[in-house]
């Protein structure tokens, strides 16, 4: 069976938390990918969702960084994580 080159890591709901989050990992030596974004419909209508890919290598790694950082340090905090090298 084929590993996909890239894996979603995380979907939000708007593109602000997105582009945060995106900027957490690239901050802590991870590589997503820029932005994508997917519509799909649901009875109410239209919603988009963002979703965050990266290499898959990095996958489990990542969700453990965005676990701890987002049980970490209250905002303006320092984060001292950093991903291992």
């Amino acid at each position: 069976m084929n590993t996909p080159a890239f894996s979603v890591v995380r979907t939000t709901l708007t593109a602000g938390e997105a582009d945060l989050v995106i900027a957490a990992l690239r901050s802590a030596g991870f590589h997503p990918l820029d932005l994508n974004n997917l519509s799909h419909f649901t009875f109410a209508g239209a919603d988009i969702s963002y979703h965050i890919e990266l290499p898959t290598p990095e996958l489990d790694e990542a969700r453990e960084f965005l676990k701890a950082f987002e049980n970490s340090t209250p905002a303006g905090a320092q984060n001292s994580f950093k991903r291992k090298q």
